[in-house]
């Protein structure tokens, strides 16, 4: 596996810079056990996804949470962030900079939180914002016009209700209380938050990167940590690779197995990452095997 991941390392760099072309990036992190770090002994390490709308996955790993990972990768991006309210992105949003655009599921899970000891305003918060989403649910087929236009008309009134009753509920609410935090962060990032209502190529969460760093969540169960950063880093390239491959929607199997065949003559590295190797060499592929197949049955 390492060495394949340093063979495709090009690839999955490829990848990092067409997403960064893009005009908008998702981005999110979850904590890695390394077990034996530069310093010695394990500390904990990041996964972080980096994701456009076309499903192109980057992944990095990094020894820590530190700042430095985002501030290195979105040193010249100035396109629109997506990410949770972690205080590592704040310096990126400054003019001329990347714009943020802030997460409607992480305000309804501070709501959720809220449940236990505020019921009722809680659970009004909940309802509010699961309309929005509902909106989104019936926009998700149009072009990017149509799903503003659809936004502008039925959710940015119901948007601005809310804000009034965030407005309202923090009378009733203690400040340090969990209601209290939750309409806090809210107000907090409320810029942010409504920022997709108004351009349809922006999504009302963050859902997206959490998605795809889901693999990680769940394998780390069964791998338990790496064990040098090496591990991680050839991890984070596999996996930039097959989390693409399977939102481009082609066999993960056929493609991994033709680029490295091609790998060392192939000289354009963009045909050989998923969306290129899927428009250039899958039909030939898919067809070759196709034959084969077919000629097994014949013998048979």
């Amino acid at each position: 596996m390492a060495r394949c991941a340093e063979l495709l390392e090009p690839i999955a760099e490829e990848l990092h810079q067409e997403v960064l072309a893009s005009d908008v990036v998702h981005t999110d992190d979850t904590p890695v056990t390394l077990a034996k770090s530069a310093g010695g002994g394990s500390r904990q390490a990041r996964v972080w996804v980096y994701l456009n709308r076309e499903g192109r996955h980057w992944y990095e790993f990094t020894d820590s949470r530190k700042r430095d990972g985002p501030a290195r990768v979105f040193r010249e991006f100035t396109g629109y962030l997506q990410a949770d309210a972690y205080g590592g992105y704040d310096h990126l949003f400054f003019p001329g900079g990347a714009t943020e655009v802030a997460c409607w599921a992480h305000v309804r899970r501070k709501f959720v939180d809220a449940e236990a000891t505020d019921a009722a305003l809680a659970k009004e918060a909940i309802d509010r914002i699961r309309v929005l989403f509902a909106i989104e649910e019936a926009a998700k087929d149009l072009d990017d016009a149509a799903r503003a236009e659809l936004r502008r008309a039925r959710a940015r009134p119901l948007v601005e209700e809310f804000r009034a009753w965030l407005d309202l509920a923090e009378t009733e609410a203690l400040p340090k209380s969990p209601l209290g935090k939750a309409i806090v962060y809210a107000r907090n990032q409320w810029p942010a938050l409504t920022r997709y209502l108004g351009d349809g190529r922006l999504a009302i969460s963050n859902n997206a990167a959490e998605r795809a760093l889901r693999p990680f969540a769940l394998g780390r169960k069964n791998w338990l940590f790496f064990q040098r950063e090496g591990g991680g880093k050839t991890a984070a390239i596999l996996m930039s690779l097959l989390m693409t491959a399977k939102a481009a929607g082609i066999h993960a199997g056929d493609y991994f197995r033709a680029v490295l065949l091609r790998i060392s003559t192939c000289t354009d590295v963009k045909l050989l990452t998923p969306h290129g190797w899927k428009q250039q060499f899958e039909a030939e592929v898919t067809g070759r095997r196709q034959a084969l197949i077919e000629q097994i049955v014949r013998d048979a």
